[in-house]
């Protein structure tokens, strides 16, 4: 009997490991709404993507640097979806997931972060030359605050249809720009930015007023290339044209 138990504890742990083995679960994919900084208040929801039979899900916040207690940290849900009407500051940061299938648990899907706005007064932002530039053109947004944040994200586009993310060229306190080089009719459009503090990367400020870039028109090597073929037209046009005799003119 000594032998035994043992022996039985060891195999148990076998069999565990084969059927963990058996039961080997891919990570889900998590998804938040909406996919930009989460104004204070608003509703939040985040998506566990995994296997469909699965029957539970968790939800954890991960610990940046202090240490977080369980209910601000752990999340167990029936659905994949998880729900919170009014976003506060305790639900900024970086969360993860994984989901039960048949008592086996699945591997940690990758993390997503949840940045919650309305932490600092809006950024100024303003475009030059100006916001109606012609195709093949530059601009350059120019993001400013005046509270010391070190840290700014262009967004273009809207809440409906998504959003493009712009980092800066060059950063510095309080200010950073971001040139965009041989303008496309892709890049008129809703502009706002944010900024953040890089010690607190989940606390952002409110968003910028909205700037609205527009123009459109030939790029320059465009026009060039068809003023060239119009020259041509009307000089192939005023060689086909006979001379007009003398008493026409008289």
């Amino acid at each position: 009997m000594a032998f035994a138990q043992p022996f039985l504890l060891c195999l148990g742990f076998y069999v565990v490991r084969a059927l963990y083995d058996f039961y080997f679960l891919p990570a889900p994919r998590l998804e938040v709404e909406p996919s930009y900084p989460v104004p204070r208040g608003a509703a939040l929801l985040l998506r566990c993507r995994g296997a469909e039979d699965s029957v539970r899900y968790r939800f954890y916040k991960q610990a940046l640097e202090e240490a977080l207690s369980l209910e601000d940290s752990c999340w167990e849900s029936a659905t994949p979806t998880l729900r919170h009407a009014n976003v506060t500051a305790r639900l900024a940061g970086r969360y993860r997931c994984h989901y039960d299938f048949h008592s086996f648990w699945s591997q940690l899907s990758p993390p997503g972060d949840v940045p919650v706005a309305d932490f600092y007064e809006k950024p100024f932002l303003w475009a030059t030359p100006g916001l109606s530039v012609p195709l093949g053109h530059s601009v350059t947004f120019h993001c400013n605050s005046s509270v010391g944040l070190d840290k700014f994200i262009l967004y273009h586009g809207t809440p409906e249809r998504g959003f493009q993310t712009l980092t800066p060229q060059s950063t510095d306190k309080n200010k950073a720009t971001f040139p965009l080089q041989g303008k496309t009719e892709k890049m008129n459009g809703q502009y706002r930015c944010y900024g953040y503090m890089s010690s607190e990367p989940h606390f952002w400020s409110a968003a910028s007023d909205i700037l609205v870039l527009s123009g459109g028109g030939l790029p320059p090597g465009c026009r060039n290339t068809v003023l060239l073929h119009v020259v041509m037209v009307l000089a192939t046009l005023g060689g086909l044209v006979p001379a007009q005799p003398d008493w026409v003119l008289s």
